[in-house]
């Protein structure tokens, strides 16, 4: 999707969201510690807070509408027993669901229903790793729950042949060199290609990871005689770029490696289910 698309969507989306107003009920513990399901439903509260951009009910507001409500009292994430809670709460939207203990992770199941009960969309969240990971994640699926439209990132394109045209997933979307990094990606692995006539093609499958930008050097090599008197004439000039040069490629490649791997796997495995489109039972 072009990011000019992207960023109409986020903006219309946000717009629309503006007026809803949410809850943060429980996550339920599935055979772990209280203490752990605990805190990470404090990480979860404070992400749901950046999400939306207000502050929601708190927990005693929460346990104080439970203590009234005897109806609630085993309610875990059946949308009949939240809509009374966010009625009693004043919200139009509840987040509920469960964390479970799975190996050496956790296994976090969110739901978000509205006032009349409808369900609305599910997000299931695998977590492992350092606190600071945990948080990130948490992080992530706050933003597939609420909103699923502003999970971008971007790709930085840093090319030694100019006038190439850049094409990301089917799509010419620049030209070298780009003057920024393409923005408003959506997370998720996209197909780059940079190709010019007489050189090299460069494709490469590049993880986009929210809220950061994937530096990708690209490289191209002339192939054609005219293309080789080209580049002849470029250096010349003085016109080659730093990233041309063995010293930087040398140091390149070793930054690259750990940046791929820490993009690539860092990226949470989540699944989301919308139940607008028909996806839950």
């Amino acid at each position: 999707m072009r990011p000019l698309v992207v960023a109409a969507l986020l903006l219309l989306a946000t717009a629309a969201r503006a007026t809803e107003t949410y809850a943060l009920f429980r996550l339920d513990p599935l055979g772990i510690e209280p203490e752990i399901v605990d805190q990470l439903q404090r990480i979860l509260r404070v992400e749901l807070q950046r999400v939306v951009g207000k502050e929601l009910p708190s927990e005693r507001a929460v346990g104080d509408v439970l203590a009234a409500n005897p109806r609630l009292a085993n309610c875990t994430a059946d949308p009949t027993c939240l809509v009374l809670l966010a009625r009693a709460l004043k919200v139009t939207r509840v987040v509920a669901g469960n964390v479970g203990g799975l190996a050496d992770s956790y296994v976090v199941n969110l739901k978000l229903v509205d006032d009349t009960g409808r369900e609305l969309r599910r997000v299931s969240a695998t977590l492992r790793g350092s606190p600071d990971e945990l948080i990130d994640e948490i992080r992530v699926a706050a933003f597939r729950l609420i909103a699923p439209e502003r999970l971008v990132g971007n790709i930085a394109i840093l090319s030694d042949v100019p006038n190439a045209v850049v094409t990301l997933d089917g799509l010419d979307v620049a030209k070298t060199p780009l003057a920024g990094p393409l923005t408003a990606l959506p997370t998720g692995v996209h197909k780059l290609s940079v190709q010019r006539e007489g050189f090299t093609q460069f494709t490469e499958d590049v993880p986009v990871r929210f809220e950061k930008t994937t530096q990708v050097v690209v490289h191209q090599s002339a192939m054609s005689e005219s293309a080789r008197k080209a580049e002849r004439r470029r250096r010349a000039a003085g016109e080659t770029p730093i990233y041309t040069r063995w010293w930087f490629w040398t140091a390149t490649a070793g930054a690259a490696i750990l940046t791929g791997l820490a993009v690539g796997y860092a990226v949470p495995k989540q699944g989301v289910v919308d139940c607008a489109k028909g996806g839950c039972p």
